[in-house]
C-alpha cells in the first residue's frame, strides 16, 4: 500500500471478467437453443394444420359456458362476433362450392350467447336451406329446429312460425317424396305453423286466405312464391339472395309454363266447339258459335199438317 491506496494486482481484471462472459455465453446458447426448438415446433405445427379442414380455424368454437366465461360479461358482443365469422364462413363456402359443416353450430351458439338476437333465426334459417347446394333433410331439419327456437323466444312474430310452415308443408316433404311416412306429419305440422300465423299481429293480408288454400296444388305453389319473395327481402347476404332469386326465377317460369299450358288447352277445347273443320283464325274471328233460331232438323221430322181437300 503506497500513502493508503491499494496496490493493483496484476491479472486481477481478468478473474473478474470471466464469470459474466461465461453467463452471457451460457444465455445466448440457451437463446438460440430455444429459438431453434421454437421452429421446430412451429415447423410440426404447419404440418398438422395442414392436414386439418380449411374451415377449422374459423369455426371449431367452444361451448358457450366458455365463451360466455372469456367475453367477461359482454355476450351480445361475443354472438355479434360469432355471427359475423359465420357470415364470412357462409359466403367462402359457397363460393369454394364447399360444404356447411360448421353453419348451423355457428348459428346455435350465437344464439345461445344472445337468445334475443331476433333477425338471426330467421336469416340464419334462410342460411342453412338455401345455401348453393342440394337442399337435405338434415338442412331442414337444423333450420326447423333454429325457427322453433325463435319461435319460444318471440311468440308474438309471425314470420318465424311462417317461414317454419312453410319447410314442414312443402320443403320436406317435396325432398323426401309424397310417399315418405313422415311427410303426412310434417304437413300436418306445417298446415298447425301457418295456421298461427295467421293469427299473430302484423300479418300480412294476403295470408290467411292463403293458409284457407294451401294444401291444394295452387295454393302450395303461391306459398312458395310468398315465402321465397318475403325470405328474398329480410335477407341482406349477398350470396343467400343470389340462390333464392334462383329459385324464385325457377318457381315463375314453371308457373308461367303451367299457366301457359292450361291457356293452351282451353283454346284448343274452344275452337274443337267452334268450327273444328275450318281454319284456327276463322273460328277466332267468327267467334262461338250461335245456336240457330230455328232448328231445320226437328222441323223436317216433324209430322205435316194434314190438309184440307179441296172443294168439288
Amino acid at each position: 500500500m503506497t500513502n493508503g491506496s491499494p496496490i493493483p494486482v496484476r491479472g486481477a481484471g481478468v478473474v473478474r471478467v470471466a464469470p459474466v462472459l461465461a453467463t452471457a455465453v451460457a444465455i445466448a446458447l440457451t437463446t438460440l437453443a430455444l429459438l431453434a426448438g421454437a421452429r421446430r415446433a412451429l415447423n410440426a405445427a404447419q404440418v398438422l394444420r395442414s392436414r386439418w379442414p380449411r374451415e377449422a380455424d374459423t369455426l371449431i368454437l367452444p361451448p358457450a359456458r366458455l365463451v360466455r366465461f372469456l367475453s367477461l360479461d359482454h355476450p351480445e358482443m361475443a354472438a355479434d362476433l360469432i355471427a359475423a365469422r359465420a357470415n364470412v364462413y357462409f359466403g367462402g363456402q359457397i363460393a369454394s362450392h364447399g360444404e356447411q359443416a360448421w353453419l348451423a353450430r355457428a348459428l346455435n351458439l350465437a344464439v345461445d350467447l344472445d337468445p334475443s338476437f331476433q333477425r338471426l333465426y330467421l336469416r340464419g334459417a334462410a342460411m342453412l336451406v338455401y345455401n348453393g347446394r342440394e337442399i337435405t333433410v338434415d338442412t331442414l331439419l337444423d333450420a326447423d329446429r333454429l325457427l322453433a327456437r325463435g319461435a319460444r323466444e318471440f311468440p308474438g312474430d309471425w314470420e318465424l312460425p311462417f317461414q317454419r310452415g312453410f319447410n314442414l308443408l312443402f320443403e320436406l316433404p317435396r325432398v323426401v317424396g309424397q310417399d315418405d311416412p313422415r311427410a303426412l306429419e310434417w304437413r300436418q305440422q306445417g298446415v298447425e305453423s301457418l295456421r298461427q300465423a295467421t293469427l299473430l299481429d302484423g300479418v300480412p293480408p294476403w295470408l290467411p286466405n292463403l293458409a284457407a288454400r294451401m294444401l291444394t296444388r295452387q295454393g302450395g305453389e303461391e306459398l312458395a312464391l310468398r315465402h321465397l319473395e318475403r325470405t328474398f327481402e329480410i335477407t341482406s347476404d349477398p350470396a343467400t339472395r343470389l340462390e333464392i332469386g334462383r329459385k324464385l326465377s325457377e318457381l315463375h317460369h314453371q308457373r308461367l309454363a303451367a299457366e301457359l299450358a292450361t291457356g293452351a288447352a282451353a283454346l284448343e277445347a274452344e275452337l274443337a266447339a267452334r268450327y273444328p273443320y275450318a281454319p284456327e283464325a276463322f273460328s277466332l274471328i267468327l267467334g262461338p258459335r250461335v245456336a240457330p233460331g230455328v232448328d231445320l232438323g226437328v222441323l223436317l221430322l216433324r209430322n205435316s199438317p194434314p190438309t184440307m181437300s179441296s172443294p168439288p
